[in-house]
């Protein structure tokens, strides 16, 4: 990346930091629902240490904050449901596109 540069963006606009934020809140989610992880987390940082054997699992998740994902996590509404729109991106109904 060039200074002074945008980071590179594909044919939607996207870029790729938003993307892989995405990813990772989206699968995230998934593990969290199947160990019953946001039931047992009372906030962010409880959370996060649930989380963490997924990030050791996830070879791309170390590159995004854990805490932000855990913040999207606990207020992700019940039923099939997906991130989009990068860190300040939102929920949305359905499931996600994949990549």
């Amino acid at each position: 990346m060039t200074a002074g540069r945008p980071p590179p963006a594909d044919d939607a606009g996207r870029t790729e930091r938003e993307e892989l934020f995405d990813l990772a809140v989206n699968r995230a989610l998934a593990y969290a629902r199947r160990t019953r992880a946001l039931a047992r987390a009372r906030d962010v940082r409880g959370l996060a240490r649930e989380l963490e054997l997924w990030i050791l699992r996830t070879r791309f998740a170390y590159r995004i904050p854990l805490e932000a994902v855990a913040e999207r996590l606990l207020v992700a509404p019940d039923g099939e449901v997906h991130w989009a729109g990068g860190p300040h991106g939102g929920w949305r109904e359905g499931r996600p596109p994949r990549p």
